[in-house]
C-alpha cells in the first residue's frame, strides 16, 4: 500500500485524535516512530507525584486516572483519560514535577514522547505545535467548566456537569444515549464531584426515575441532550 493512502486511524488504531489534525500520513508515521508504545497492567502506575515531568503520553488503549493524595490520605481525582487523549505535558511549563500520580484503571497502552524528541518534532512537523496549542486550549476550557460546576452548591448540578463532561470525553459516537465505561465507578464519580458516595447514589437513582440517566446497578447510561437542557435551564451554559 502506498504510504500516502494510509489513513491516520489505521496507522495508530485511533480515531479523532486532535494531535494529528491536518497532518499527512507520512507526518503521522514520523510521530509514530518517535513515540514507542509502553504497556501497563491494571493498577500499575505510569508516574508518581513529585517525579520529574520529562515526557508526555498519548493513550492508545484503556483508561488512565490521574489523581493526588491529600495530607489526610484521601484520593482526589484530577482527570480520567481515554484512548486518543494526551496527558503529562507539564514539562512545557515552569513547574517541571508531577503534581499527581497516574494509574491504569484497566490494561493500557500508551505512546510516550520525551521532551527532547517533542522539541525536535516541532521543527520536523510544525503542525504538531499548533495542534498542541489547541489541545491545551481545549483542556483549559474543560477545566474551567468543571471548576464552575464544582463551585455550585447544588449537588445535583455538580453531578450533571461531571456526567456531561464524561459523555463528551468518553463517547466517540453521536448516539443520544452514552454508556459510561464500566471501570469508572460511582466512587470515582463521587470523587470527581466532591460529594460522598451515598449522595451520588441517591442522585443517580433520582435522575434515573426522571429519565435523564439509565442503566441498572453499576451500568450507567447518560442522556446527553436531557442533561444539556437541565444545565441550560439552571443558567449553566458554560458546562454545555
Amino acid at each position: 500500500m502506498n504510504i500516502a493512502t494510509i489513513p491516520t486511524e489505521q496507522v495508530w488504531g485511533l480515531h479523532g485524535v486532535r494531535l494529528f489534525d491536518g497532518m499527512t500520513p507520512q507526518e503521522v508515521l514520523t510521530l509514530q516512530e518517535a513515540m514507542p508504545i509502553v504497556r501497563y497492567r491494571q493498577g500499575e502506575y505510569l508516574f508518581f507525584a513529585g517525579e520529574a515531568a520529562d515526557s508526555l503520553f498519548l493513550l492508545q488503549e484503556g483508561l488512565v486516572k490521574v489523581s493526588y493524595i491529600t495530607l489526610n490520605g484521601d484520593e482526589k481525582i484530577l482527570n480520567i483519560f481515554q484512548p486518543g487523549d494526551v496527558f503529562g505535558e507539564l514539562f512545557l511549563g515552569k513547574y517541571r514535577h508531577r503534581v499527581g500520580e497516574a494509574r491504569a484503571m484497566e490494561d493500557v497502552a500508551v505512546c510516550k514522547l520525551c521532551e527532547e524528541t517533542f522539541l525536535d518534532l516541532i521543527h520536523e512537523v510544525p503542525r504538531i505545535a499548533l495542534n498542541f496549542i489547541r489541545h491545551l486550549a481545549d483542556e483549559q476550557r474543560e477545566t474551567l467548566a468543571r471548576m464552575h460546576a464544582l463551585m455550585r452548591s447544588e449537588a445535583k448540578y455538580r453531578l450533571l456537569g461531571v456526567l456531561l463532561h464524561s459523555a463528551r470525553r468518553y463517547c466517540c459516537t453521536d448516539n443520544e444515549w452514552f454508556t459510561l465505561p464500566a471501570s469508572i465507578t460511582q466512587e470515582d464519580i463521587a470523587n470527581m464531584t466532591a460529594l460522598n458516595r451515598s449522595t451520588v447514589s441517591s442522585l443517580i437513582n433520582d435522575l434515573r426515575r426522571e429519565g435523564v440517566l439509565g442503566g441498572t446497578g453499576r451500568s450507567l447510561t447518560v442522556h446527553r441532550a436531557a442533561i444539556q437542557a437541565m444545565l441550560e435551564e439552571a443558567g449553566l451554559e458554560i458546562l454545555v
